[in-house]
C-alpha cells in the first residue's frame, strides 16, 4: 500500500492498523460465513465510511488554529486510516506536517495521481503480456506443422 501511494516508509504503523481495521470488517470466515467483526459483535459492519487509503482529503480548519479573513478554512492531507476511539478519520496534513484525527474531513477518492501511476504500470505491462503472446502463437505454429510422410 505504501508502495502504491508513494507515501514515506514511516507511515508502515497507519498501513498497518487500516489493514487490520478493513479485514475484520470485510474477511468472510469461510466455515462460519461470518466476518471477524460479526462474530465480536453479533451484528453486520456498516462499510458506508471506508475510503481509499493515500487519497486526497481535505481537513476543516474548525477552530484549531486563529483564521484570519482571508485565510483558507481548508488543509490539504491524505487519509491513512480510522481512528481507533471514535468515529474519526486519521489524516496526514501537509501543511501542519502532523498526524490529526478529525470527523470534519472531504475526500477527493478520483485522486489523479493515483489513476496515473495505474496508467503507467498498466502502460508498461502491455508490451510484456504482448511478447508472450506472439512467442506462444510461434510455438504453436512450430508443433502444428506435422511432417509428410
Amino acid at each position: 500500500m505504501l508502495n502504491e501511494t508513494g507515501l514515506p516508509k514511516y507511515f508502515w504503523a497507519d498501513v498497518v492498523n487500516t489493514t487490520c481495521y478493513v479485514l475484520n470488517r470485510v474477511l468472510i470466515r469461510s466455515i462460519l460465513k461470518k466476518t471477524p467483526y460479526e462474530l465480536f459483535k453479533g451484528r453486520k459492519p456498516n462499510l458506508s465510511h471506508l475510503k481509499v487509503f493515500g487519497c486526497k482529503c481535505f481537513i476543516l480548519n474548525n477552530g484549531k488554529d486563529n483564521l484570519g479573513k482571508f485565510d483558507y478554512k481548508l488543509d490539504e492531507g491524505i487519509f491513512l486510516g480510522y481512528s481507533q476511539h471514535g468515529h474519526a478519520y486519521r489524516v496526514y496534513n501537509k501543511r501542519t506536517m502532523l498526524v490529526e484525527e478529525s470527523v470534519h474531513v472531504n475526500f477527493d477518492e478520483t485522486n489523479q495521481d493515483m489513476q496515473e501511476r495505474y496508467k503507467t504500470c498498466v502502460d508498461d505491462e502491455i508490451p510484456i503480456i504482448q511478447q508472450a503472446g506472439t512467442e506462444l502463437e510461434n510455438k504453436t505454429e512450430e508443433t502444428s506443422v506435422l511432417p509428410e510422410i
